[in-house]
């Protein structure tokens, strides 16, 4: 059971993603970035509305949404990758992160499934850490589409694109990304 204490102490560490920028739109010069809490909502919302079709467990697909993201509080969103290209150490994110997510569930047992979850993610074994991942580029996908919408020019995201279609796999989801395509070469 968690105490008021832990409660505020863990909600409003949380709610620090709500500051953090998402990196990549900030190295492009967009003006008014998306947050990663804001990104994080996002992906949490693929998963509820793709896990059935997929054949997930819903509520786990999207408890592991909402949690992918929390080793960033602590570390902020480091850019590891740039297109297809890696370009940092992804396990030293992870490790940085894995250091942030244990301190921030340290004080309560029962937030080991959240640190599992967690870890589940950044492990990439399980078909429901696959498909988050999936809907993590494909949010990432929107945003850009979102941005070229707004007037930016569609060449300053190509790598974004690049990124996401790196690491599509699922054909529903490779559908999607190819609508969402289609989309950005008539805006």
């Amino acid at each position: 059971m968690i105490n008021n204490k832990e409660f505020l102490d863990l909600i409003l560490e949380i709610g620090l993603l709500k500051k953090i920028q998402r990196t990549g739109w900030v190295l492009k010069g967009v003006k008014d970035v998306e947050s990663v809490a804001e990104h994080t909502w996002r992906v949490a919302i693929f998963a509820l509305l793709f896990a059935k079709d997929l054949r997930l467990d819903e509520l786990k697909t999207v408890k592991m949404a909402l949690v992918h993201d929390l080793g960033e509080v602590s570390i902020g969103d480091i850019k590891w990758e740039r297109g297809a290209r890696v370009i940092a150490s992804q396990e030293a994110k992870h490790q940085d992160e894995a250091v942030a997510v244990r301190k921030m569930f340290a004080d309560n047992p029962s937030f080991q499934e959240y640190l599992d979850l967690w870890q589940e993610f950044n492990r990439q074994k399980t078909k429901e850490a696959k498909a988050v991942k999936e809907f993590d580029k494909l949010e990432m996908i929107v945003q850009a589409l979102e941005y070229q919408n707004e007037g930016y020019p569609k060449e300053l995201f190509d790598e974004f694109w690049e990124n996401g279609e790196k690491y599509l796999k699922n054909g529903q989801l490779k559908e999607v990304f190819a609508f969402l395509k289609s989309k950005r070469e008539t805006s």
